[in-house]
Parts: structure tokens; C-alpha cells; sequence
């Protein structure tokens, strides 16, 4: 719990309590061998595949089909802009520098 975080009376902050993670009403641990799986086929289409395993593997309706949207759409990339641009949605954008300028102090003088 948050705690700046004040509740509407005590029943709620007890909910709250019982539906916490780890709690015997809480949200259930995922199963991780699904999080190595998917972790897997994407090591395997971006860099061990090769063109014509991703076109195969696009075009088997036995495959699931957010993952041969994926495929096909990564077979389409024509510049690596456009594959990192896909890849980002996957694993996220790294880490960018953003530079900060520190602007004077504006002084208000009230005469």
C-alpha cells in the first residue's frame, strides 16, 4: 500500500490487503514458461531465422496469429529503421539521453 494513500474506511484498505499480490485472494503467479517462450521466438525471428523459415512460418495458419502477424510484418521491413521501429514495440525503446538546459531565473520586480 501507498502510504500517503488514505482509504474511504477501513473495509476498503482490508479489500485492498486481501486482493495484494501474494494474498490467497491476490492476483495468481503467471505460469514463466510462457514469458521463455515468447522470449525465445522472438531471439529466434530476429536474429537466427532466416527469410524464407520467416515466410514459411507467416504462412502456417497452425501458428498463432499475432505472432505470424509479427513474422510478416518483420519480413517486410525494408530499411533498419523500419526494424527497429517493430522491434521497439516488442522490448521497448532504450534508454535515450534528453539534455536539459538551465534557463536564468526570472526575477519579478514589483514596483
Amino acid at each position: 500500500m501507498r502510504p500517503e494513500y488514505k482509504h474511504k474506511s477501513p473495509e476498503a484498505a482490508e479489500r485492498e490487503r486481501r486482493h495484494q499480490f501474494g494474498q490467497p485472494e491476490g492476483n495468481k503467479l503467471g505460469d514463466p514458461r510462457k514469458a521463455v517462450n515468447q522470449r525465445d521466438f522472438y531471439r529466434w525471428a530476429e536474429s537466427k531465422a532466416t527469410e524464407e523459415e520467416l515466410k514459411d512460418y507467416a504462412k502456417n495458419t497452425a501458428n498463432p496469429y499475432a505472432r505470424r502477424k509479427f513474422v510478416a510484418a518483420l519480413v517486410k521491413c525494408d530499411t533498419v529503421q523500419d526494424f527497429f521501429d517493430l522491434t521497439n514495440q516488442t522490448h521497448g525503446q532504450p534508454k535515450q539521453v534528453i539534455e536539459q538546459t538551465n534557463l536564468p531565473e526570472v526575477k519579478i520586480v514589483l514596483e
